[in-house]
């Protein structure tokens, strides 16, 4: 059972989760630039009360998830596409994770719709001794009977203070060993929909990162470890007290010794289009409460 005070903090941060998530809808439009949309959500989640848990992703096509404005990135948001936002809010080291897709032109909306029935039939079945196989045989079923497949490699995942991936993850394929949710766990539930291959491959870019040492000898791993803690990152925020070319060449450098993770932008194998919607619950005894609803 969760205490008072981290109910409260994941109920806070679930909250100010939705407004951003309704903001997005209203933002991401053809042309608008893609560093615009980041900054303005990030800015308003701080605004709000919170703290980014992690960068705003913001994902286009047949990118699945990891994109973040690097800086000066000159990006902007095409014509038709389907673009995928997912926004991490913490309050006090806890986190709310919820995401959209957003339709540009009216494109992919049966598989944007895919995803979000996927969802919703998902939490239904969410209570205390539920298998994390059977929620993951739900979204599977749901996706392919709507005509597109679920990708196997992507998963929704157990939080917990200031730590995003704290090590359960809850499939979005049938698995024949799995888990069972218990009574006060939170957790980040997220169908992907692809018109493709149904899994995603890493790219060669990366924009986000995470501290993986505590063992900081720089000032700029300092800067990380106080203001991140062990929470992800991105490379533009550090370039505002930092200069780009420093930045640039701690990333590279810790990265190589393991000191940094980073998170290379995920794109689908066969470039299929890709879908996405989440939300954050805490499972109950009889069902769950969604905090980012």
């Amino acid at each position: 059972m969760l205490d008072t005070n981290t109910l409260n903090n994941y109920r806070n941060a679930g909250s100010i989760a939705a407004k951003i998530r309704e903001e997005a809808k209203k933002i991401v439009k053809e042309g608008t630039p893609l560093i615009k949309i980041c900054e303005k959500l990030e800015k308003k989640i701080i605004s709000e009360g919170g703290k980014p848990a992690f960068p705003l992703n913001i994902s286009i096509n047949n990118v699945a998830a990891h994109y973040t404005s690097p800086p000066e990135d000159k990006t902007t948001v095409p014509p038709r596409a389907l673009v995928k936002v997912d926004i991490g809010v913490h309050v006090n080291g806890f986190i709310a994770d919820t995401a959209l897709t957003v339709s540009v032109g009216k494109v992919g909306l049966e598989l944007v719709k895919a995803s979000e029935l996927a969802l919703e039939k998902a939490l239904k079945t969410i209570k205390d001794g539920v298998k994390s196989s059977q929620i993951g045989g739900i979204i599977e079923k749901t996706i392919k009977e709507s005509g597109f497949k679920p990708i196997s490699n992507l998963t929704g995942h157990l939080l917990e203070q200031y730590n995003l991936h704290a090590g359960k993850t809850i499939p979005n394929v049938k698995t024949r060993i799995g888990f069972t949710l218990k009574e006060g766990e939170a957790y980040a539930i997220e169908p992907f929909a692809t018109t493709g291959a149904g899994i995603v491959e890493d790219s060669k870019y990366s924009y986000i990162y995470r501290l993986a040492s505590q063992k900081t000898s720089t000032q700029v791993l300092s800067h990380i470890a106080r203001e991140f803690k062990t929470l992800p990152f991105a490379s533009r925020w550090l370039v505002s007290k930092f200069s780009k070319k420093r930045v640039e060449e701690v990333i590279k450098r810790y990265v190589s010794t393991r000191t940094i993770q980073s998170y290379p932008v995920l794109v689908e194998r066969e470039k299929g289009i890709v879908s996405q919607a989440e939300h954050t619950f805490i499972v109950k005894k009889n069902g769950c409460e969604v905090t980012s609803a």
